[in-house]
């Protein structure tokens, strides 16, 4: 897929005997790394492969490490080095929580899985995240309240040490909390789970120094509306957090996609973007893209009563940049010359064009360079 939301191809990374699932992707030293849990030797297990730029597959995917032991959840992370990728495996009557790295030429560098939290508790669904120095892993834990769980973390070097071998409590609420995902931006982290605390799931977070230090006493509300939001990930930009989630608000049957940024200070910025709508019925093309001084925006809605409808340009911290009046359906065009609402023509970067029509929105990828 290109910048601009493209699908180039369908790329077949492993297409063996029974079933692969739950992958996970991290890029680096341009190599993607793929891995997830592969049952083709009739038992859970966690494989990988690598993958380039153009979508030629390296690898014909390999088990990290072999064991009739079951393997779940991989997650995968880089350290400009290295990968590292960590999951869940059920060993001695519980599931422990596992690492190894990876080289980039494909070598596993720990032939004997790291150790990163073991005991006869359950720990699942790890998240990891890179700081520059070391990396995170967060998980659920039932250490304290089985059978409810908790979020727990450790620190582990690029050398595969674990510095925090007890494990560091991000949040022992009573009632689950679930589902981790982690980043790291402006000198911390940030992770997000699914908190059963008040029955429902609601979407909760918290600051983490790379020291290891929780920031924030009491656990961020991200969304907390009615119904079960669940499942969330954590990303960011060069400035403020992105958490996507599971919405059920207007009940299971009609779960929905939501997001909203957070800045480092833990404030929500933008609720007014959900929920996420991707609608076949909206359609965004531009060229050319990348564009230097101009380009070329066409737009098509199946939607040709008169409602509510704009075209509107932002940029990468969420600023409206220019706003478009859209005055004819199902096609409409214009051509953006690069000049913001005042009149001052913009940095090159990325720029997001948003297409809203009544209750619907799709969203377009704009490239500006030099």
């Amino acid at each position: 897929m290109t910048p601009e939301g493209v699908v180039l191809d369908s790329i077949v990374i492993s297409d063996d005997t029974l079933v692969q699932a739950s992958p996970s992707i991290a890029f680096g030293n341009g190599i993607y790394l793929v891995c997830w849990a592969d049952n083709r030797a009739g038992f859970s297990d966690i494989y990988y492969a690598r993958v380039l730029p153009d979508g030629s597959v390296l690898d014909i995917g390999f088990p990290i490490h072999p064991d009739s032991a079951l393997q779940l959840s991989a997650n995968v992370a880089f350290d400009g080095n290295n990968f590292f990728v960590v999951w869940t495996a059920y060993e001695n009557g519980g599931f422990n929580l596992c690492g190894a790295r990876i080289a980039v030429n494909g070598t596993v560098l720990d032939s004997t899985p790291i150790a990163i939290s073991i005991g006869d508790v359950s720990k699942f669904r790890p998240g990891i995240s890179f700081d520059g120095s070391n990396y995170m892993v967060i998980w659920d834990d039932a250490r304290l309240s089985a059978p409810e769980y908790d979020q727990w973390a450790a620190r582990i070097t690029p050398d595969g040490i674990v510095i925090d071998t007890n494990g560091i409590p991000i949040d022992t609420s009573t009632g689950n909390q679930l589902n981790s995902s982690i980043t790291f931006l402006n000198h911390l982290y940030f992770a997000t789970w699914a908190d059963f605390g008040s029955g429902n799931a609601d979407i909760y977070g918290r600051r983490i120094s790379p020291f290891g230090y929780v920031i924030d006493t009491a656990a961020v509300a991200i969304c907390t509306q009615t119904g079960d939001q669940e499942q969330p990930f954590v990303s960011c930009n060069t400035e403020r957090f992105i958490i996507a989630w599971k919405d059920a608000r207007l009940g299971v049957a009609n779960s929905d996609i939501y997001a909203d940024f957070v800045d480092s200070g833990a404030v929500g910025i933008e609720g007014k973007i959900q929920p996420i709508s991707c609608s076949k019925r909206l359609l965004v093309y531009s060229s050319p893209n990348p564009f230097t001084k101009t380009v070329k925006i066409r737009v098509f809605s199946s939607e040709n009563r008169k409602v509510y409808t704009t075209l509107s340009i932002y940029d990468v911290c969420g600023r409206l940049v220019k706003h478009f009046p859209v005055i004819q359906f199902p096609y409409y065009q214009v051509i953006w010359d690069g000049m913001n609402e005042k009149g001052d023509r913009v940095s090159p970067g990325v720029y997001f064009c948003v297409l809203r029509v009544a209750d619907k929105q799709t969203t377009h990828v704009l490239l500006h360079v030099k």
